[in-house]
């Protein structure tokens, strides 16, 4: 299933704090992810807001998590294998190159380049300069965890416009993975992909900036 989001444009920089209460948020549109296999509401609930200005692209999750799993800490650490959100964007559309940005809840960020040849081989290229800025808030009591990421558009280089215009489409999926406790694993998307396998940008939706 195929969804667009429709990211609102801001004139100003948002400070990069983990807090999703911030009043500039409140212009962003809400989306909520689904579990990526069958497109059915997860147990653990995740939504996401984006918000670009001419400089960066800006994305905030909220996670529902009733326990955290998070243990690395280095830039590039394999954080897919604990609790982790992510985000793909495949600025120029070809559904073959695309980034892989994801943050865990201790704030360890994995920066991806991703080549796919849609038949199942997949080279990753680690990106060296730290450019993402994130931060996290965990709120205990309400056994929730909320990110902030900011992504500077000199980071997609593939793309038509720099910084985008209003109208330009780029495709873009949103994910989450979480681990509980007991053991079992659960996978959310924006765009399910109808496999536990997030490297499908077949099923990416559009990332369409507006005003």
């Amino acid at each position: 299933m195929k969804n667009n989001y429709l990211c609102k444009k801001i004139s100003g920089d948002i400070e990069i704090n983990g807090d999703l209460n911030k009043e500039i948020w409140a212009s962003a549109n809400e989306a909520t992810l689904l579990e990526t296999v069958s497109g059915k509401e997860p147990k653990q609930r995740t939504t996401f807001k984006a918000l670009w200005n001419e400089k960066f692209l800006y994305v905030g999750f909220a996670c529902e998590d009733n326990y955290i799993n998070a243990t690395l800490t280095s830039y590039n650490d394999p954080i897919y294998n604990e609790d982790v959100v992510e985000v793909f964007i495949d600025e120029n559309n070809d559904k073959k190159s695309y980034t892989e940005i994801e943050v865990s809840p201790l704030n360890t960020v994995l920066h991806y380049l991703i080549h796919n040849n849609l038949a199942g081989e997949i080279a990753c290229f680690a990106r060296i300069d730290k450019i993402v800025k994130s931060a996290v808030l965990i709120n205990n009591l309400s056994k929730t965890w909320c990110v902030e990421i900011q992504i500077p558009f000199s980071e997609f280089v593939l793309a038509k416009n720099h910084p985008p215009l209003p109208g330009d489409e780029w495709g873009v999926n949103f994910y989450r993975i979480e681990k509980s406790e007991d053991g079992s694993e659960e996978y959310s998307a924006f765009c399910p992909t109808g496999l536990i396998n997030f490297h499908k940008p077949e099923c990416f939706g559009k990332l369409v900036f507006a005003e």
